[in-house]
């Protein structure tokens, strides 16, 4: 009743009563407690009073005044007040008052007897404002290196001597110095002079552990690239610092299969292998006018083999990246490529599908020449999630824009038998987290939602030889998909070798810490999965039809590892637009164990599905 109360004064119900009942059951051990509770009136704050001691500069004030917890207006919650408390001090030591406090004798939480409402005095001293001092710089002797020069740790700095002190600002440089791929960690110490110090300079220290400048290492590959599971091996070496300036040069030799089976013949146009293997030499530069731009250079010669057609890929790609917010960063990539394409043998050369028919078509007439294309795509990217591996909250918002064939374009007068093809591409992607757990972080329920559509334009929408190339086309199924179906197979058209041009599909999860609390550092990281996924793509938005969305269901385990969870997920058809000859769409049209459940499909992978 005590703990009850306390609860409710803090959530402002000043006059709730609580009460119990006791019932015995006579001739047995049995004893019901009812417990009774009259809330009454909820106070709402009628006036929120901030009080500053000492001097803040006019421009703070936005920022007090900003993105505030709780409002006049608001039902009273202490435990809002007290966020709203830790989020002024935050504001403050980002304003350059780090030694701020809160005046508890100077705070209050009056009750107006009148109306039960509340008048909150929020009391802050500020202190003097500080500004950043000397930065000193040291190296591990074990593992020094002289190629690494302070002024590359000054540039990756999001502040410099004399600079107003901001306790987000000495984060985010530490975060951009373990980025740079050279430290195995990097930390920055700071000195807070006290209150009674007459000193307003921040002295701050920086601390370093490089990794070894040569890297030679072999490979073993596992992932779920292509929403499927994925086994391969690889050999890599790595510069850091190369010619200076952090940058970091790697090349990288792998190989990958989706079917291990098809041994050795991963790569003959007449199996029905999954593979790629690549060569890639990489060049990344982490400073590019400011700390905050990041560029790389790739490139690449790749053997795709599918299972209808192997693509010989020569790439040379740019990359940058921006950091614009503190939670937001845009990408912008620019990919020169060369293609081969070439259609595997045993892949039958006719069918009833118009559009296969057309894709069929479309892979021979490539076959005769090689395509060139020039692909600019621009992502941007707000990601709020609370961890990188397993979040348990926030949200993740994608949006990535394409266009090929304007380079080309531009060229034609001078190559005029120049094969390209001009299309664009527009991606959305929303996943959202949600704690819902009683206790903490042992119940996540996840949502995601995506959307996909592509299109030629210009002279390519009426050439029937140029299609958008097969690696840039909508694919659905597998593990990272709607998990019903295989890797890239499933399609409204009925044979998913080829993809689509529109995609929309969805997954809703439920992700169980069965033994949290358990204090056992196996059983903890066990984590079961129940989830329903919906989905499909098609060769044109307007066949989009309500009947053609697939849906699947299932269940899985996870396993948390330093490197993400490991996945198990094992799905199966709940609603199958194809069907079969009887008809058995629903599955409530079909056995469940001697057709549904035996027909389901075993998913692994390396971090969530979503």
């Amino acid at each position: 009743i005590i703990r009850l109360g306390k609860y409710y004064v803090d959530r402002g119900f000043r006059n709730v009563h609580i009460d119990t009942a006791l019932i015995l059951h006579t001739g047995s051990q049995m004893l019901d407690i009812k417990i009774l509770i009259n809330e009454g009136y909820r106070s709402i704050v009628d006036t929120i009073i901030y009080k500053f001691i000492g001097v803040l500069p006019y421009s703070a004030y936005d920022e007090m005044y900003s993105n505030q917890r709780i409002f006049k207006g608001d039902p009273y919650d202490r435990d809002l007040l007290d966020e709203e408390v830790s989020r002024i001090l935050l504001a403050m030591n980002n304003l350059g008052f780090p030694n701020a406090t809160f005046r508890k004798d100077s705070s209050s939480a009056a009750l107006l007897y009148s109306t039960n409402n509340f008048i909150v005095t929020l009391a802050f001293e500020t202190g003097v404002m500080h500004f950043f001092g000397d930065i000193t710089i040291s190296q591990e002797p074990d593992s020094s290196r002289t190629d690494i020069t302070n002024d590359i740790i000054v540039s990756q700095m999001d502040y410099k001597k004399g600079d107003v002190y901001s306790l987000s600002k000495r984060i985010s440089s530490e975060r951009s110095l373990n980025r740079l791929g050279l430290f195995d960690l990097a930390r920055i110490d700071e000195t807070i002079p006290s209150i009674k110090d007459s000193s307003n300079s921040v002295p701050s220290h920086v601390s370093l552990r490089p990794k070894d400048k040569h890297e030679l290492a072999p490979e073993l590959l596992v992932s779920d690239e292509n929403s499927t599971f994925n086994l391969g091996a690889g050999i890599g070496y790595t510069n850091r610092n190369f010619l200076g300036g952090a940058r970091t040069f790697s090349t990288r030799l792998r190989f990958r299969t989706q079917t291990i089976g098809e041994f050795p013949n991963y790569f003959e146009t007449n199996s029905n292998a999954v593979a790629d293997v690549d060569l890639t030499f990489e060049m990344l530069q982490p400073y590019i006018f400011t700390n905050k731009i990041k560029g790389s250079w790739a490139f690449s010669l790749i053997l795709d083999k599918q299972k209808a057609y192997r693509q010989d890929i020569i790439r040379n790609k740019f990359g940058f990246t921006d950091r614009f917010a503190e939670f937001t960063n845009g990408f912008l990539d620019w990919t020169l490529e060369r293609v081969k394409l070439r259609k595997n043998a045993s892949y039958p050369d006719s069918s009833s599908d118009p559009a296969i028919q057309a894709q069929i078509k479309l892979l021979k007439s490539q076959e005769q020449s090689v395509q060139f294309n020039s692909i600019i795509s621009f992502t941007i990217q707000r990601d709020k999630t609370n961890d990188i591996f397993s979040p348990s909250s926030g949200f993740v918002h994608t949006a990535t824009f394409t266009e090929s064939g304007a380079l080309p374009l531009l060229l034609k007068k001078a190559q005029p038998d120049l094969p390209f093809t001009q299309f664009y591409k527009i991606s959305l992607l929303g996943r959202w987290y949600f704690d819902v757990s009683q206790q903490k972080r042992s119940n996540i329920f996840g949502l995601k939602l995506k959307a996909g559509f592509e299109d030629k334009y210009g002279e390519s929408r009426s050439n029937a030889s140029r299609g958008i190339p097969q690696d840039h086309r909508f694919y659905a199924g597998g593990g990272g998909s709607v998990r019903g179906w295989n890797s890239r197979d499933l399609s409204a058209s009925g044979d998913p070798t080829f993809g689509g041009n529109f995609a929309f599909e969805g997954s809703l999860e439920l992700r169980t810490n069965v033994f949290h609390g358990l204090r056992n550092s196996f059983l903890e990281k066990i984590w079961t999965v129940v989830f329903l996924d919906f989905g499909n793509v098609w060769e044109k938005f307007r066949d989009l039809q309500a009947k053609d969305i697939a849906i699947a269901t299932g269940f899985g385990l996870r396993y948390d590892t330093f490197f993400g969870p490991f996945r198990i997920d094992y799905g199966f058809r709940v609603y199958n637009p194809a069907g079969d000859a009887a008809g058995k769409k629903w599955i409530t049209e079909r056995k469940f164990f001697g057709e549904t459940f035996s027909q389901g499909v075993i998913h692994f992978g390396i971090g969530h599905a979503f």
